[in-house]
């Protein structure tokens, strides 16, 4: 598969109050009482929605067979009326999609796709194709729960209001400078473990700000996944870096070292600002939706890191 240049990218159609939006499950098992929960908060911002076939079944640790998971994700992308497509959940089980979904197909009917972590591949397979895709919140966990930030998916989805930028104390910078560049990213050990793959993350066709996210995952694993990603190419036109909340990642209290330690040492040598704390993905805040393949830009200080999205992400 063919990465994308800068003038190929497509932006979806912005989604209006009362436009239908399907809901489906391309990974993990989903609750189905958290369902309920998210698609009355997805109602309750105005939109129908229809459930994809399926959503609900269960096979090992994913939500059903690859048939059922496969012809959902189609089925919604098929669907004319359908102008938004919303993850139920992350969990395990989108690699197995990744061989079977036509390129030319998908590239022909872009919308707004919302998801992360294990979404991340669909990310991936979608933004090598030049389309614009939203990572934020999913219906049986973040919207289920209301733990998202309302203003952040609205504005990315809509169009509507200024595009998100952090305020003074949301990020803490590890390294200084200023960037700007195209935002791509994801779930760091999906980013890591798609490298070798046709669907890998790919920055050297244009300048690049990345951002990266985990959960649970201790210091060692943490280094090592940043340096699989260098050692393979994949952060060739990388000019800026901003860490998610990294929820779990830190080491122990008793450790000589920081998570922050370990991150700087993975990317030494690699002249670009670092910050940490974006809350996106697995989040301890609200969950912030971040649109892949707008532009944006990334500045840091010894004191101060700000990042904001430099244009809208719908048409």
């Amino acid at each position: 598969m063919q990465g994308t240049s800068l003038s190929d990218w497509t932006r979806p159609r912005a989604l209006r109050t009362g436009d239908l939006v399907g809901v489906c499950a391309p990974a993990g098992l989903v609750d189905a009482a958290a369902l309920d929960r998210g698609v009355a908060e997805l109602e309750s911002l105005g939109f129908r929605v229809r459930r994809a076939e399926g959503t609900l079944e269960r096979r090992g640790f994913t939500a059903g067979p690859l048939a059922t998971r496969l012809a959902a994700l189609r089925g919604l992308f098929a669907d004319d009326e359908v102008k938004g497509i919303f993850c139920a959940r992350g969990g395990a089980g989108a690699a197995s999609l990744l061989p079977h979904l036509e390129a030319e197909w998908f590239r022909a009917r872009p919308k707004v796709f919302v998801g992360y972590s294990d979404l991340t591949l669909l990310h991936l397979f979608l933004n090598r194709l030049g389309l614009v895709t939203f990572h934020g919140p999913m219906v049986a966990k973040d919207l289920a729960g209301r733990a998202y930030d309302r203003d952040s998916l609205w504005g990315a989805i809509t169009g509507e209001g200024v595009p998100y930028r952090s305020d003074a104390e949301d990020l803490l910078p590890l390294r200084g400078g200023e960037a700007e560049g195209r935002l791509r990213g994801g779930c760091l050990s999906l980013l890591a473990g798609a490298a070798g793959t046709p669907w890998a993350l790919d920055t050297a066709g244009e300048d690049t700000i990345l951002f990266v996210e985990d959960v649970d995952e201790p210091p060692y694993r943490i280094d090592r996944m940043l340096r699989q990603l260098r050692y393979s190419g994949a952060l060739a036109r990388v000019r800026g870096i901003v860490f998610g909340d990294m929820k779990g990642c830190s080491p122990r209290l008793e450790a000589d070292y920081t998570l922050e330690d370990v991150v700087r040492e993975a990317l030494e040598g690699l002249d670009v600002p670092l910050a940490l704390g974006l809350s996106s993905g697995h989040s301890t805040g609200p969950n912030v939706t971040l649109p892949f393949g707008v532009r944006a830009r990334l500045a840091c200080s010894a004191d101060e890191a700000r990042f904001e999205l430099k244009e809208r992400a719908v048409s």
